[in-house]
């Protein structure tokens, strides 16, 4: 068995938690603002339901609705949930390496007037501040609407990860201005 993209073990995630249409699953992305931390969109979201269909790792029926249309129900399959169990595994036991698109600006700095140098990074380090606290709010909303603990984790984590950058940012400004660059 192949190992499961990111999209697709973000997608049967939601299937784990009950069957679902596919209206259904985008309004929980919508919802659960999954789109910051997955590659699910509306239109991978029917690709990918298909592919996982014909792969066997979840299952379709149809229900009627209540104004007599069909529609698509999809579950997940003991298949399905193995991967599913796998690649969690995987992405919880591996660390990532990420690309910050600041080392971009980092790496060549020195095209940057010295005089603007400062400036720059305390915009960065607002930015920041910024972001977390839309986690903090993002934390609070989800305490309040009883998700449980590892769903409110992915409202945490990025905190953490914004103030230790902004650790960062400030012990670099300090080193720069050591070095008469800033």
């Amino acid at each position: 068995m192949r190992e499961l993209t990111n999209a697709e073990a973000a997608l049967l995630g939601l299937l784990a938690e009950g069957a679902r249409h596919p209206y259904q699953i985008e309004k929980d992305v919508q919802y659960r603002d999954m789109r910051s931390w997955t590659d699910l969109s509306i239109s991978s979201i029917y690709k990918l339901l298909r592919q996982l269909e014909v792969e066997g790792l979840v299952d379709l029926s149809r229900d009627m609705t209540d104004n007599n249309r069909m529609r698509k129900v999809y579950s997940i399959t003991d298949l399905g949930t193995k991967a599913l169990e796998k690649k969690i595994s995987a992405l919880l036991t591996e660390g990532e390496h990420c690309k910050w698109q600041t080392d971009v600006g980092i790496y060549n700095f020195c095209i940057v007037p010295k005089t603007k140098r400062r400036e720059l990074l305390e915009a960065y380090i607002l930015s920041l501040e910024a972001r977390i606290k839309g986690y903090g709010e993002l934390e609070e909303f989800m305490s309040g609407d009883d998700c449980p603990v590892w769903h409110r984790g992915v409202s945490k984590r990025p905190q953490f990860i914004y103030r230790a950058e902004i650790e960062w940012a400030r012990s670099f400004m300090q080193e720069l201005e050591e070095h008469g660059e800033i």
